[in-house]
């Protein structure tokens, strides 16, 4: 049991890192904006046009790998794209204009856009419900680390060796990522899969004792046939047990049928259900 908790925590804290790439490459043009400026002779319309290709295809792709994610592993599709963030950015690191900046930066948000949703689900496969709370938050985190801890250190990148050093570090930051990823990267027992998703959520509910553990019981026994159901039919002559009145003088246990539960039912016998 400490073997698949241990392995939870260890995706649990790749995946923050990864938020914290994400961030990293989302900001460094930010970050860089006067010296990659200066260094490729780019006017005010021309960087806000590579600042904002970052956003071409970024909710796009957010929207088509929601689709894809349950039919593709998510460690496949963050493997690929923590790939994908340093492919694309490997030609802006080893040089290149206006037109290279520009197409660097819509396959980076093309392939950022689903990061969250996917990291999200990846974390949650790790947990059963009531314990899903602390990663969920954690996964929110890595965005603010990203702002503390990626944002400094790539300052200090760009001030002391350029804004192409920066760009470099973020792309090897994702290259690492992804090596470690593999051996390491996961989905969990409870991830949202056909197989087990039944199982996972049912665990839960035996465990917290939460209505929704029953809800899932109850959906796990086999319902009833439309044959079964309507083949229910009243026998002529025959006197529902739900009409039956108790004696004068009898105990509540006297009664055969169930109490009605609204002033109506007392003069519409309702039959009760074969098994009943």
């Amino acid at each position: 049991m400490r073997a698949p908790r241990r392995r939870a925590w260890v995706v649990t804290a790749l995946l923050v890192v990864f938020m914290v790439i994400n961030f990293a490459d989302k900001s460094v043009l930010g970050l860089a904006a006067d010296p990659i400026r200066k260094d490729l002779g780019l006017s005010s319309s021309a960087f806000g046009l590579a600042s904002s290709a970052f956003f071409l295809l970024f909710s796009v792709c957010g929207a088509a790998v929601g689709l894809l994610v349950d039919r593709v592993r998510p460690k496949r599709l963050l493997l690929a794209m923590a790939a994908l963030w340093s492919v694309a950015q490997a030609p802006v690191a080893m040089g290149g204009g206006l037109a290279v900046l520009v197409t660097s930066r819509v396959l980076l948000g093309a392939a950022e856009g689903p990061a969250f949703p996917v990291a999200q689900q990846t974390t949650l496969s790790w947990f059963l419900n009531h314990r899903r709370n602390l990663p969920g938050a954690l996964i929110v985190l890595g965005i603010t680390l990203g702002v503390l801890v990626a944002a400094p250190v790539l300052t200090w990148v760009i001030h002391h060796h350029g804004w192409r050093s920066a760009v470099t570090v973020v792309a090897l930051a994702g290259a690492a990522w992804a090596l470690l990823w593999i051996p390491l990267g996961g989905e969990g027992p409870y991830a949202a899969t056909p197989d087990n998703d039944f199982l996972a959520s049912a665990g839960s509910g035996e465990r917290t004792g939460t209505v929704e553990g029953q809800g899932l019981e109850g959906r796990g026994r086999p319902r009833a046939g439309r044959r079964t159901v309507g083949s229910s039919r009243p026998v002529p002559g025959s006197v529902p047990r739900s009409s039956i009145s108790a004696p004068t003088g009898s105990s509540p246990s006297a009664w055969s049928g169930s109490l009605p539960t609204s002033t109506t039912a007392w003069a519409i016998p309702r039959p009760h259900p074969p098994g009943c």
